[in-house]
């Protein structure tokens, strides 16, 4: 291999593999490895100021325990004032590189987490009226860097107002520890931006949906609704989502997954019950833009936090 030293290209000449041990951050697309330098690099407007940008390697594992799949690829990720610029390279013969544009206002939620040595990081984003996920997994060394990229985001987000909001707002240096679970609060802190309000959290079992049982010729059919340990956080710019893995034990600290949901994308939030045989379900709905809806069970839901979630139409209003 032969280094060329007489270009604006930190690594050209060096064929990237895709196979580096470490995900690490750059301060210009250029000092990128492989093709990704040049493809983002060609895709940056003068006009755009790099807030923050990073290199992925490869990983051998193509899916979660959370059902998040990518395919085995290394990764350029640049965050812009503007935009993610973010490349994409299979390192497969006959399997061109890609490279993706996302404007920020067009994102409408993350999802970030860990399990053991795996990582990830998801955009979900609205691209020509259609719903598009974008995902990427990476080796949990490299986590930090993903959660900058985020951070580098909000900044640039919508606020609610909370000047005749009837909760008191907290910064979230005095209000993460009303987090009960430590390792909840450990991945909920990497994320909050500066000058972000926060104002409710409250922890739960977040069901993961109905388990139906076939009959049989003995007994009746019978329905079950697995659970995980869950933290919810709300501040002026997110609705966070903390929940455990159900393939690991509630208490350990493998599989944990943050959905981040931008309340600058929220039309209204409802708050529902639903009774089945003995077990009493709150669903809380979200509708989004363009037509998007997410459902988010919970069992247990505090009384106080029912009625705050009942309420919450009146201050999205004001956003």
């Amino acid at each position: 291999m032969t280094f060329k030293s007489k270009t604006k290209y930190t690594w050209e000449g060096w064929e990237s593999s895709g196979n580096e041990d470490w995900v690490f951050a750059v301060k210009h697309p250029c000092e990128l490895m492989g093709v990704h330098a040049k493809l983002i690099d060609k895709e940056l407007k003068e006009s755009e100021k790099i807030e923050y940008c990073l290199y992925s390697p490869r990983n051998s594992s193509t899916s979660n325990s959370f059902g998040i799949k990518s395919e085995e690829s290394s990764w350029g990720v640049c965050i812009t004032d503007k935009r993610f610029i973010i490349s994409q390279n299979r390192h497969v013969k006959d399997i061109e590189p890609r490279i993706f544009s996302i404007n920020l206002q067009d994102v409408i939620y993350f999802n970030i987490g860990r399990d053991l040595l795996l990582s990830w990081f998801s955009i979900t984003y609205i691209q020509y009226g259609e719903t598009k996920k974008l995902n990427i997994l990476f080796k949990s060394n490299g986590k930090h860097h993903f959660d900058k990229v985020i951070r580098s985001y909000k900044k640039h987000c919508i606020s609610i107002n909370t000047d005749d909001f009837v909760m008191d707002t907290f910064t979230p240096a005095s209000f993460i520890h009303k987090v009960t679970d430590s390792i909840h609060r450990d991945y909920l802190k990497t994320l909050m931006s500066s000058g972000e309000k926060c104002f409710l959290t409250f922890s739960s079992q977040y069901v993961w949906g109905k388990v139906t049982n076939r009959k049989s010729l003995f007994r009746k059919e019978q329905s079950a609704y697995p659970t995980s340990k869950a933290t919810v956080l709300f501040t002026d710019k997110s609705i966070l989502i903390a929940r455990n893995s159900l393939i690991f034990p509630k208490d350990k600290l493998y599989g944990v997954d943050i959905q981040l949901i931008l309340l600058g994308k929220v039309k209204s939030i409802f708050l529902l019950e639903e009774k089945n045989n003995e077990s009493k379900i709150d669903k809380l709905r979200i509708y989004l833009i363009n037509n998007n809806i997410l459902d988010i069970c919970f069992l247990s839901i505090d009384e106080q936090v029912r009625i705050f979630l009942n309420n919450i139409k009146g201050f999205l209003v004001a956003k």
